[in-house]
C-alpha cells in the first residue's frame, strides 16, 4: 500500500491558514465597547480612526461593510448628541438601534455604533421611516449586511434620508385635524344625541361647516380609509409609537391609502353614518386603547 508522498508546502499552507484564523477570531471576539465618547479613551481614538477610512471610501467608491461599536448611553446624552460627537449622520444611528424619532429616551441603553455613514434597511421594518426606505432600495439585499442579534442590516453606503424621509422622522408633534371647530361633546361619559343613553364617548366632536377640509394630525401611514353605520365615511392613520388617529362622519374622502405627512388633507368634514349635524369625531388611541384627544392637541 503507497503512502501520499509528503506535501510541506500543503503543511505550511495549513499552518498559516490556522494562525490567521486564530488572530481574526481574536480581533473578532476583542471587547468594541467605547466605554466614553472621549478622545482620550484608545477605543474612541480607534473608532474615529476606521470612521475616516471609511468616509475616504466612501470618496473612492469603496464598499465597506461598517465595523460595529456599542456605547452605553449616559445621563444628558441624546441620540442627536452622540450622533454629533461620533461625527455621523442621526439617521445612520437611529435606523441600526430601531428608534423612530431623534427624541427617543437613551439613558442607560446599549447603542449600536457604526463607522461609517449611511442607511440601514432590514427585512422588516417596524416603523414608517424604516418602511419608506425600503421601499426607496428595492435591492437592499445585494448591499453588505450587519448581523445584530439575529437580525440582518443591509447597509446602504454614503445614503441620506429625503426630504420626505427626514419629515416623518422629525415630525414629533401633533397639530390640529381643522384649522378651526367648536368643541360640542368631549371624551368620557355623555347623554348620547342618537340614543338618549348614557354612553361612553370614545374621542370629541368638532363642529365645523360641512366641507370643511380635515388634516392628518401626525405623520402616518392610512390604515383604512372605509364606511360603517356608526362612524359613516372614516379614516384611520397609523403613526409611530403604536399610536393611531381616527376621522368620522366624513362627507368625502381626499386619500385612501398610501402615506400622508403632518398637515395633509385627507378628506372634509360631513354628516355620514350617525350624525346629528356636519361635525368630525376625532379619536387618539395608542396600544389599541381610546386616549383623551384633548390631552395630545395643542
Amino acid at each position: 500500500m503507497k503512502h501520499a508522498p509528503f506535501n510541506a508546502k500543503k503543511l505550511i499552507f495549513l499552518l498559516i491558514s490556522i494562525y490567521l484564523l486564530t488572530i481574526l477570531s481574536a480581533a473578532f471576539c476583542e471587547d468594541q465597547t467605547i466605554p466614553a465618547l472621549s478622545s482620550r479613551n484608545e477605543l474612541f481614538r480607534q473608532f474615529m480612526d476606521n470612521l475616516e477610512k471609511s468616509y475616504m471610501d466612501e470618496v473612492r467608491g469603496v464598499k465597506i461593510i461598517p465595523h460595529i461599536y456599542t456605547y452605553t448611553a449616559v445621563e444628558k446624552d441624546t441620540l442627536i448628541t452622540v450622533a454629533a460627537r461620533c461625527n455621523i449622520p442621526i439617521e445612520t444611528l437611529v435606523l441600526l438601534n430601531n428608534f423612530s424619532s431623534p427624541d427617543a429616551e437613551i439613558t442607560g441603553k446599549k447603542l449600536y455604533v457604526p463607522a461609517a455613514a449611511g442607511l440601514f434597511v432590514k427585512d422588516e421594518p417596524a416603523s414608517i421611516l424604516e418602511k419608506l426606505i425600503q421601499i426607496r432600495f428595492p435591492d437592499y439585499k445585494e448591499a453588505p449586511v450587519v448581523q445584530l442579534d439575529g437580525k440582518n442590516y443591509y447597509f446602504i453606503q454614503s445614503e441620506r434620508l429625503t426630504p420626505t424621509e427626514r419629515a416623518f422622522f422629525y415630525d414629533a408633534r401633533m397639530s390640529s385635524p381643522l384649522p378651526e371647530g367648536v368643541l360640542t361633546s368631549a371624551y368620557g361619559m355623555r347623554i348620547s344625541p342618537i340614543s338618549g343613553q348614557e354612553l361612553f364617548h370614545k374621542g370629541i366632536d368638532l363642529a365645523a361647516p360641512e366641507g370643511t377640509p380635515v388634516y392628518a394630525c401626525k405623520s402616518g401611514e392610512v390604515l383604512s380609509a372605509s364606511n360603517d353605520s356608526t362612524y359613516g365615511n372614516f379614516i384611520i392613520l397609523q403613526h409611530e409609537n403604536n399610536m393611531q388617529s381616527v376621522y368620522a362622519h366624513l362627507s368625502k374622502f381626499a386619500v385612501s391609502e398610501g402615506y400622508v405627512r403632518s398637515g395633509t388633507v385627507i378628506g372634509y368634514v360631513g354628516t355620514t353614518g350617525l350624525s346629528t349635524g356636519p361635525h368630525l369625531h376625532f379619536e387618539i388611541r395608542t396600544n389599541g386603547k381610546n386616549r383623551n384627544p384633548q390631552d395630545y392637541l395643542p
